[in-house]
């Protein structure tokens, strides 16, 4: 299966304060596939993720899953982002009030996993990135690392067809910042998922099947 990205524009502001953003964006992604977006800031990449992610409308163009249209009446965003997108922000966004572990089983079991099956896969993923021993303790007791990798594992949790992440090593060491994308990557191809990554850090462009290069809003390179 194919994401198809065709023609996406979007602009903000009316008038003569209207900027557009987005001049036409066109490219397809495979599934097993893992594509990094590069640009200079304002070159419209994290609205390009956003609209992807249903978090944006874009102002024409269409983008098409499985040769059917991503967001429609029958595919809303809210479920949409709950069973099939996996989310990573630059910023960990987790809930000050849950536990580690409880990051990870509240969105499973939102998406119809049993408790057992929730917890279970929590504590796989949690071990995968090297957070095994911190799986009873509040947000506030992280460091920032740690907050942000409990937020990537929490976008795969629902075995999602499509992760989407904006910066997402942007808080961790070289090492450490290796060692997620690498997961990352592994979790892509062996599931068969669609990966787009917004990502400054050339270190990490040689674990991309290919790097889309954004310009004032248009694709310059792919």
């Amino acid at each position: 299966m194919t994401l198809q990205v065709k023609d996406i524009k979007k602009s903000f502001g009316k008038g003569t304060s209207e900027t557009t953003v987005l001049k036409g964006i066109n490219f397809e992604v495979n599934d097993g596939e893992f594509v990094i977006l590069n640009g200079a800031s304002g070159s419209g990449k994290t609205t390009l993720l956003t609209i992807l992610g249903g978090l944006l409308s874009q102002d024409s163009g269409d983008i098409v899953y499985n040769d059917e249209p991503l967001y429609s009446v029958k595919n809303k965003p809210a479920d949409l982002r709950l069973n099939e997108i996996g989310f990573i922000f630059q910023s960990s966004h987790l809930v000050p009030y849950l536990k580690v572990k409880a990051q990870l089983t509240t969105i499973g079991k939102e998406a119809g996993m049993s408790k057992k099956d929730a917890e279970q896969r929590a504590e796989m993923l949690l071990s995968q990135i090297g957070l095994a021993h911190r799986l009873n303790v509040f947000p506030h007791m992280l460091s920032g690392g740690e907050k942000q990798r409990v937020a990537i594992m929490r976008a795969f949790m629902n075995n999602p067809k499509i992760i989407l992440a904006d910066e997402p090593t942007a808080s961790l060491d070289a090492k450490r910042a290796t060692e997620v994308i690498e997961m990352i990557k592994s979790q892509i191809q062996n599931k068969k998922m669609i990966g787009i990554m917004i990502t400054h850090d050339k270190r990490l462009f040689d674990y991309a099947d290919r790097v889309i290069e954004l310009d004032d809003g248009v694709i310059v390179n792919s």
